[in-house]
């Protein structure tokens, strides 16, 4: 057997998890998910081993990169949105720099979420998404 299973859980890893945890709001299913990795054996991130520790670690960075494309995405929904009613315009790195500051100054002031969008997890960006698009209605409506 690999003596790195029964290493106990570092300190640095204990905070990392909950780090992880509270950026993807998972911080309630913590210990679902705590027993998932250890098979049953603790709900207690300080009784986890070494290697569930790097298994779970490993678990939220691979959810992060996924959330972060589907973000990715959200966001260039919402920018063509913007485009498209005239809220932005330009087609240099200047122009574009400019528009993500208005974007985030109109949904610091006016969004749903009222921060900026840079800052925004997942579903945030998506109720803001949903917002957008249903600005883009009434701007096709007036047309």
């Amino acid at each position: 057997m690999n003596t790195q299973t029964y290493k106990p859980i570092t300190k640095e890893q204990i905070k990392k998890i909950h780090v992880l945890l509270q950026q993807k709001g998972l911080i309630e299913d913590k210990t679902t998910l705590i027993g998932a990795y250890s098979d049953g054996r603790t709900e207690s991130t300080k009784e986890l081993t070494l290697q569930e520790a790097q298994n779970l670690i490993s678990f939220l960075l691979a959810e992060n990169a996924e959330v972060t494309i589907r973000c990715t995405k959200v966001f260039r929904a919402i920018y063509n949105l913007a485009w498209e009613m005239g809220i932005i315009y330009g087609e240099t790195e200047d122009d574009y720099q400019m528009n993500r500051a208005k974007l985030n100054m109109f949904c610091r002031q006016r969004g749903t979420v009222k921060k900026n969008i840079s800052e925004m997890n997942l579903p945030e960006m998506q109720k803001t998404k949903r917002q957008f698009e249903a600005m883009y209605r009434k701007f096709k409506q007036k047309q």
